[in-house]
């Protein structure tokens, strides 16, 4: 039976090098990072309707990816107990288990990783200010004790 796994954490915190591991090892990765990009939006954000219709299709890509009997492994921030929730709510009605992993990392390892993608053109770069990343590192909604998350610290 397929397995979602759900990461969760600011940027810099890892999630992205974990969900390439699981990619490696078949597992079907949603990114909306990567979606909004091969859009072909780079600097600009694009148009909310634009942001629903490829988050949407993120979810249908879950949808077929179980179906078709792959693992997934959903690249979000999942910033906000509503979202972490819709996707659970997504892996039940597909019939699938999930697990939700949360990365963390000190703030000023996080802000040296993002400082260094700046200068990177991907679409896993998403350029940062340090007072941008602090305002959403303090605004994260960090998984509840009933959200059964394990934690996954990345600090070096």
């Amino acid at each position: 039976m397929p397995m979602v796994t759900l990461l969760c954490g600011p940027a810099g915190a890892g999630k992205t090098t974990y969900a390439r591991k699981l990619e490696r090892r078949g597992a079907v990765r949603l990114s909306m990072d990567e979606a909004v990009w091969d859009d072909g939006w780079r600097q600009d954000e694009p148009p909310q309707e634009r942001l629903d219709a490829l988050y949407a299709g993120l979810r249908d890509d879950l949808a077929h990816a179980v179906e078709a009997g792959s693992d997934v492994v959903v690249d979000l921030s999942l910033a906000d107990r509503s979202v972490r929730d819709e996707w659970r709510e997504l892996c039940a009605s597909t019939g699938v288990d999930c697990e939700l992993l949360v990365f963390t990392a000190p703030f000023e390892v996080l802000w040296q990783r993002v400082k260094r993608r700046n200068d990177e053109e991907h679409a896993n770069a998403v350029r940062m200010t340090e007072s941008r990343l602090r305002l959403y590192v303090d605004g994260f909604d960090w998984p509840a004790a009933d959200e059964d998350a394990r934690v996954v610290n990345t600090a070096e």
